[in-house]
């Protein structure tokens, strides 16, 4: 019997079957010259070493963002909000125009009825009514240019009160879509599965990408570590710097390997042995750090609120590529507590937050979507609130899947994006006030809302039909037209 073969220490140096080791460049290369620190302790060199099959010819460091599709920030306003009606505006079968005849259950009496004179704002695209607590805070923290490039759309979808069950977040399948970041594809300010309160559907979640905690931006420089970098340097970028390495002499090396990461890239840079300064810039605290951001500071001008720190630090790293897409939950929105104040100075809270997104995208010159969803809903009784916060609408009463919704934002950097069928409202909502949960396959499924969402986020690039490879079907059919807002924008 002949001798078992041993099992090969994944850690150990790899022998390339038909390459013959010869010269210093070729230990190197592979991982070979033992005496040197860089091969027990993390490094450049560590990192780089598996990927190296042999050297190539020196060249630039190309650092450019890898494929990144359009940003995605997914706000989950945890409680159950209002949406429709007194926010978004709603209607029947014909859409956001095809006004209620009563929209009490809704929050509105009917002096605020949207058919009266002033009750309705096209600012965004998207029809909001004209006293809507999130219009009122995205209107204070964007410019008027800034608003003219948005447009969006209301999904009329029941879903369960006040839990976080509700299968609502889609951004597993969001980064299979598309939304890549180079250091990492996902990320949200909550410890959980989505990064925030409501969960992902089970079949699209996915334990090698779940998403990073970001809260503050202490925890942005966190994300490059040799274990993130080996995302970036691809085989190629690998093989381009080991080449460089390769011309150093034996104590220069020696040097160079006892140093720390960041403290070897910038040498490598500064030295001239890599031709490209963004290996500095781009991952550098200075770079990260929202705080360093003269855009960042532009548009959120309070980084000591918690929720601006967290939504400032996980919109720049999205912006700039770093990460795909970000989950930002805010609590507080169960605020069914007999009055009117409270709901308003939560939704105009979360209006300041999306404004604030909106007006970075603005100033960075990068389009992103929005996405706004909240676990369940809430009714009104016709009680008026006429505290100077109630603005003397009805008050919210109780919880109501059956008067909940979701909503997208679209800023496009080029122009305002042009609308697929002329309509903003995929399915309605009943004459009582309540989703006609019959009309749409979206209308009675949490699950079938996050496809529509990811058909939409495709469509944006053209690539909707590949909905079905994504999501794993396409349960809209022949009627998947009738689910998407936009034209492609890129």
């Amino acid at each position: 019997m002949g001798k078992k073969k041993k099992k090969q220490d994944l850690n150990s140096p790899c022998y390339l079957e038909g390459h013959e080791l010869k010269s210093r460049r070729d230990f190197l290369g592979q991982g070979f010259i033992a005496g040197l620190s860089y091969v027990a302790a993390p490094s450049l060199f560590s990192l780089l070493r598996s990927n190296v099959a042999h050297a190539i010819e020196c060249g630039a460091v190309d650092t450019s963002v890898m494929g990144q599709k359009t940003p995605v920030i997914v706000f989950d306003l945890s409680g159950g909000a209002n949406f429709a009606g007194s926010n978004v505006m709603v209607g029947g079968a014909g859409g956001q125009m095809d006004f209620l005849q009563d929209y009490t259950s809704l929050g509105l009496p009917s002096q605020f009825h949207p058919n009266n004179t002033g009750m309705l704002n096209s600012e965004l695209g998207l029809k909001f009514h004209s006293d809507s607590g999130i219009l009122r805070g995205i209107q204070a923290t964007t410019a008027t240019a800034t608003r003219q490039k948005v447009d969006g759309g209301i999904f009329c979808t029941s879903s369960s009160d006040d839990t976080g069950n509700n299968p609502h977040n889609p951004m597993y399948w969001l980064a299979k879509a598309g939304a890549a970041g180079e250091l990492t594809q996902l990320t949200g300010s909550r410890n959980t599965e989505t990064g925030g309160r409501s969960t992902a559907p089970p079949q699209s979640i996915d334990p090698a990408i779940q998403p990073v905690i970001i809260n503050r931006p202490e925890d942005a420089l966190g994300l490059v570590s040799v274990g993130k970098l080996h995302e970036v340097f691809d085989q190629n970028k690998a093989q381009k710097i080991m080449k460089t390495i390769e011309r150093l002499s034996e104590s220069k090396l020696q040097r160079l390997s006892n140093m720390s990461l960041p403290s070897q890239i910038k040498t490598l840079v500064q030295c001239g042995y890599i031709q490209s300064n963004d290996l500095i810039n781009k991952y550098s605290s200075d770079t990260l750090d929202p705080r360093n951001d003269p855009m960042v500071s532009m548009a959120f001008d309070n980084l000591g609120n918690g929720n601006q720190r967290k939504t400032a630090t996980i919109a720049k790293l999205v912006l700039d590529g770093y990460i795909g897409a970000g989950t930002i939950e805010k609590g507080g929105y169960d605020y069914h507590t007999k009055d009117r104040a409270r709901g308003e100075i939560r939704d105009y809270e979360a209006g300041e937050l999306i404004g604030r997104v909106l007006q970075l995208a603005a100033l960075k010159g990068k389009d992103v979507m929005i996405y706004v969803f909240t676990d369940g809903g809430v009714s009104a009784k016709a009680i008026v609130d006429d505290s100077t916060d109630g603005r003397g609408k009805f008050a919210w009463t109780g919880d109501s899947s059956q008067r909940s919704s979701a909503f997208t934002l679209l800023y496009r950097n080029a122009g305002r994006a042009t609308l697929r069928t002329g309509r903003r409202q995929v399915g309605h909502f009943k004459a009582n006030g309540a989703v006609e949960n019959g009309a749409m396959a979206t209308s009675n499924s949490v699950t079938n809302l996050a496809k529509a969402i990811v058909a939409n986020y495709l469509s944006l690039h053209g690539e909707e039909g590949n909905l079905a490879n994504v999501v794993g079907d396409n349960p809209f059919g022949a009627n998947l037209n009738q689910y998407l807002l936009f034209n492609k924008i890129t």
